[in-house]
């Protein structure tokens, strides 16, 4: 006996391929790095990473992001060559990371860079 509803048996394989990548780790539901707690509707936390004896003279900030929106676009770029440049910093001093995460639809992972 044929089925009406040929699309019934696509359908049931995507589900099932789409449970064996949430149960192989494929898909990661908290923030793109992985880094720090997950909050399920919202997080927001800086992590200081590397710091070492500050000068003198005040500092400059440089800043680079990447950012994911919903589950299927992830765009940026978090180098700390990338923050040092958009500060016009040469000398670095202090690295930091700061996350945000909205109801796992928007998340964002930034590379702080502190320096002269």
């Amino acid at each position: 006996m044929k089925t009406k509803l040929p699309f019934l048996h696509s359908f049931t394989l995507g589900i099932l391929v789409l449970i064996g990548f949430f149960i192989n780790g494929c898909v990661n539901l908290g923030q793109p790095q992985g880094l720090g707690p997950t909050g399920l509707l919202y997080a927001s936390y800086s992590l200081g990473l590397s710091e070492r004896n500050l000068p003198k003279q005040p500092l400059k900030k440089g800043k680079a992001c990447i950012k994911r929106y919903g589950f299927l676009f992830t765009s940026g770029n978090a180098s700390i060559g990338t923050a040092a440049s958009a500060g016009g910093i040469v000398d670095i001093y202090r690295i930091e990371k700061e996350a945000t995460n909205y109801l796992s639809l928007y998340s964002s992972l930034c590379t702080v860079v502190w320096g002269i």
